[in-house]
C-alpha cells in the first residue's frame, strides 16, 4: 500500500472519526434541547444534564454558577463530572468571573491567553489581563454567560474542551448553545417556581380572603339574627305590658280597629269588649305594697286567661284595668258567660307571700256592631259600663245603653261647668241652726254649701259633690267653704244675738287621707280664725274605711289647730264603735233616718241610748240630726241627746236672702 492510499485511509478515518463525533455532538445538543424544554423539577435536571454531557460530548466535567443576586456575590455551584452533580466551591475566580460578564459573550481561556466569540460569530483574540500568582489560571476553561433577557443571571464552563478536535470557533459556538439552552431552561424553570409561588400566593390570599369571607359573612348572618331578634324583642315589648306579658293598649288597640274593619265587610258579624276594673285594688297596693300588687296581677291576668276562649284577646290597659275583645259573639249571652266567669275567678282568694288576699272585679260589657268607627269609641263606652256596675255595689257587670252616654255628657257638661263654678265663686251657704234640746237655745250653726248654677238655678250638694271628689274640686271647694265660715263668725260676732256661736261644716275625707291637704286646712284655719275652737269640722265614718291609720295621724295633726271634731251621719253605715273609742271626736251626730227609727225600732232607740251613756266615759256629745216633729224631739232627749238640728227646730237659710232652705242635705 502506497504512502498515498494510506493517507487517504488515515484522512477517512479522520474523517468518519469526525463525522461520528459531530453526530454524537449533534444528537446531544438535541437531547440536551429536549431536555431544557421538559425541565420542570431542577434537582432532577441537572444529573440528566450531566448524562447527556458525559455521553454525547467529549468532556467529563461541567461548571455551572448562577447569582442569586445581580452581583456574585451570593451564588449556587454545581460541578458536573463523572461521578457525581453536587455543589461545590467556587471554581473561577472573582477576576475571571468579572471579565466574562462585562464582555459578555462565550470564551476560551487558555492560560494567559483569550479566544472570545464575538456577536457575528468572529474570533477575537487578545491576551488574557495581567494576574499574580494567586489568580494566575492552570486549567484551560471554555465557559460562556448564561443570558435572561440581556441580564446574566451566571456562567456555564467546561474545564478544558468540549471538542479537543476542533476549532476554539466551534467549541465557543457549541458552548454558547449549550449556555443559551441551560439559560432558558433555568429562566423557564424559576418563572414556573416564581408563578407556583404566585399561584399560592394568590391561592393563600383566596383561602385567606374566602376565610375572611365567610367569617365575615358568618358574623354578619349573626348580627341579621341578633338584628332581628333585637327588632322582634323591641316590637314585643312596644305591644306587650311589662308586669303581665299581656298585649299592651296600643296591640289591643289596632287588633280592636281590625275588628271594626271587618265589621264592615260583614255586616252579620258581632264582637264584644269587655272592660274589667278590679275592686279596691288601690288599697291593696297601698297597704301591701307594690310587690304584692303587681303579683296580684299576674295572677289576675292568668286568671282571665283560663277564661276567655283561643281566638279572644285579653290585655292589661294599665294600672289594674283589663280589657278583653271576644272575637266572634252568637249572642250578648256568650259575653255574659265569660263575664260571669271572670267575676267568679277573681272572686276566689289569692295567695301572696303566705298570705291570702280577695278581690272583686267590676266588668263593664260593649257588644259592637257598625254604628262603631273607632277603637276609642268602643272603650268609652264599655268603661262606662264599668263605672256603672262599680257605683251598682261593684263585682258585677254591665251591658252598655245610650244612655249611659246621655249620663257621660251631662256628666261632662257638669264638669265643666264645675270648674267654672270655682273659679267664679258661685257657691252660697245656707245656715241651719243647732239647738240645745232642753233649753232650746241656739249655740251655733251647721254650713250647708249650695251651688248657684247660671241656668240650673240652686243645686243641692248631692247633685255635684260626687263629681267634685272624682275630679279633685272639691279641696278647692272646701277651702272656700272654710274661709267663708271665718269671715261669717266676724260678721256674728258683730250682732249681740250670735256672739260667740259656732259654726259646723261637713269635709270630704280627702282632706285627711294624705298630709299635704291636711297641711294645707290646718293652715287656712290658723290664718282666718282667731278663735279655732269654735269652728266644728264633720267627717263622715267613710273617710276612715280606707288607710284608716293615715286618716286618724292626720285628724289629730288638725286636732291641735284648736277647732272641734265630729263624727257624722253616725248609724247610717256600719259605725263601728272603734270611731268612739280611739278617733278624737267631741261630736257624734246621729243620722236622720236613724233618729227616725227610734218611734219604731226599739234597739236602734237603746242603742242611742247607750251611746249617749258612752259618751260620759269616752268625752262625746251626741247631736240628733233630722229633727222634723214635737215626737221626734221627745224621743231623742229621752235617748239621751243634748243637741239637735232639723226642720222641727230651724229650717236651713242664706244669710242674705233671709229664705228658708226646705233642702236637707249636708254639705259634704
Amino acid at each position: 500500500m502506497t504512502g498515498r492510499k494510506i493517507s487517504a485511509i488515515q484522512k477517512l478515518k479522520s474523517l468518519l472519526t469526525q463525522y461520528k463525533q459531530t453526530k454524537k455532538v449533534q444528537t446531544g445538543l438535541l437531547k440536551l434541547s429536549e431536555l431544557c424544554c421538559l425541565v420542570t423539577d431542577m434537582s432532577a435536571f441537572y444529573p440528566a444534564l450531566q448524562k447527556i454531557i458525559q455521553q454525547h460530548f467529549p468532556a467529563e466535567n461541567l461548571y455551572i454558577q448562577l447569582y442569586t443576586q445581580a452581583n456574585s456575590d451570593q451564588a449556587e455551584h454545581f460541578y458536573i463530572d463523572e461521578l457525581n452533580c453536587s455543589p461545590i466551591e467556587q471554581q473561577l475566580t472573582p477576576d475571571i468571573i468579572d471579565f466574562i460578564n462585562n464582555i459578555p459573550n462565550p470564551v476560551l481561556i487558555n492560560h494567559d491567553q483569550v479566544s472570545i466569540l464575538n456577536n457575528d460569530n468572529s474570533i477575537n483574540e487578545r491576551p488574557f489581563p495581567t494576574r499574580t500568582r494567586q489568580t494566575h489560571l492552570i486549567d484551560v476553561w471554555l465557559a460562556a454567560p448564561l443570558l435572561v433577557e440581556g441580564l446574566t443571571i451566571g456562567i456555564v464552563g467546561v474545564k478544558g474542551f468540549i471538542n479537543p478536535n476542533h476549532k476554539a470557533q466551534t467549541n465557543l459556538e457549541l458552548i454558547k448553545f449549550i449556555a443559551t439552552l441551560i439559560a432558558a431552561a433555568i429562566h423557564r424553570n424559576r418563572a414556573n417556581e416564581q408563578l407556583k409561588l404566585y399561584s399560592k400566593d394568590i391561592e393563600d390570599i383566596i383561602f385567606d380572603r374566602t376565610q375572611n369571607l365567610q367569617k365575615s359573612n358568618f358574623n354578619l348572618r349573626q348580627q341579621v339574627e341578633q338584628r332581628r331578634k333585637s327588632e322582634l324583642k323591641l316590637y314585643y315589648d312596644a305591644h306587650h305590658d311589662a308586669l303581665t306579658k299581656l298585649p299592651n293598649r296600643a296591640m289591643f288597640t289596632d287588633r280592636l280597629e281590625q275588628s271594626i274593619k271587618h265589621l264592615k265587610r260583614h255586616i252579620n258579624h258581632r264582637f264584644g269588649v269587655l272592660f274589667i276594673d278590679i275592686d279596691r285594688f288601690k288599697v291593696i297596693n297601698d297597704t301591701l305594697g307594690h310587690h304584692v300588687g303587681d303579683e296580684l296581677l299576674i295572677q289576675i291576668a292568668d286568671r282571665i286567661l283560663e277564661c276567655i276562649r283561643s281566638n279572644d284577646i285579653v290585655s292589661r290597659l294599665g294600672g289594674d284595668e283589663f280589657v278583653v275583645l271576644l272575637d266572634t259573639l252568637a249572642h250578648s249571652d256568650d259575653a255574659e258567660d265569660i263575664a260571669n266567669r271572670i267575676i267568679e275567678t277573681i272572686k276566689q282568694p289569692f295567695t301572696i307571700d303566705n298570705q291570702q288576699l280577695f278581690s272583686s272585679a267590676s266588668i263593664g260589657i260593649a257588644i259592637c256592631d257598625q254604628h262603631y268607627k273607632q277603637a276609642s269609641d268602643v272603650l268609652r263606652d264599655a268603661d262606662a259600663a264599668m263605672y256603672q256596675a262599680k257605683s251598682m255595689g261593684r263585682g258585677r257587670f254591665m251591658f252598655f245603653d245610650e244612655s249611659m252616654r246621655e249620663e257621660l255628657l251631662a256628666n261632662l257638661s257638669l264638669e265643666q261647668d264645675l270648674r267654672q263654678a270655682v273659679n267664679n265663686q258661685e257657691f252660697i251657704l245656707h245656715y241651719q241652726k243647732i239647738s240645745e234640746l232642753i233649753g232650746s237655745d241656739t249655740i251655733g250653726y251647721e254650713a250647708l254649701l249650695r251651688w248657684q248654677h247660671p241656668t240650673k238655678g240652686l243645686m243641692s250638694p248631692t247633685s255635684f259633690l260626687e263629681l267634685a271628689e272624682e275630679t279633685g274640686l272639691i279641696i278647692d271647694i272646701e277651702n272656700w267653704v272654710v274661709e267663708s265660715v271665718a269671715k261669717q263668725i266676724k260678721l256674728w260676732d258683730e250682732q249681740p244675738e250670735d256672739k260667740g256661736s259656732f259654726v259646723s261644716i261637713n269635709l270630704s275625707g280627702k282632706h285627711i287621707l294624705q298630709t299635704k291637704p291636711v297641711q294645707q286646712l290646718s293652715k287656712l284655719i290658723q290664718q282666718h280664725f282667731n278663735e279655732p275652737e269654735r269652728l266644728i269640722i264633720e267627717f263622715n265614718e267613710k273617710a276612715f274605711n280606707e288607710q284608716s291609720e293615715r286618716s286618724l295621724k292626720n285628724l289629730k295633726i288638725l286636732k291641735k289647730t284648736g277647732v272641734k271634731l265630729a263624727l257624722d251621719d253616725y248609724g247610717s253605715g256600719q259605725s263601728s264603735l272603734n270611731y268612739l273609742n280611739n278617733y278624737p271626736f267631741e261630736f257624734i251626730k246621729l243620722e236622720q233616718n236613724f233618729v227616725r227609727s227610734f218611734s219604731t225600732n226599739m234597739k236602734n232607740w237603746e242603742l242611742a241610748k247607750s251611746l249617749a251613756a258612752l259618751g260620759e266615759s269616752f268625752g262625746f256629745r251626741l247631736v240628733a240630726e233630722g229633727i222634723e216633729s214635737q215626737a221626734q224631739l221627745e224621743k231623742v232627749i229621752a235617748a239621751g241627746c243634748e243637741y239637735g238640728q232639723g226642720f222641727y227646730i230651724s229650717k236651713p237659710k242664706a244669710i242674705e236672702a233671709d229664705e228658708p232652705d226646705n233642702d236637707v242635705n249636708h254639705c259634704a
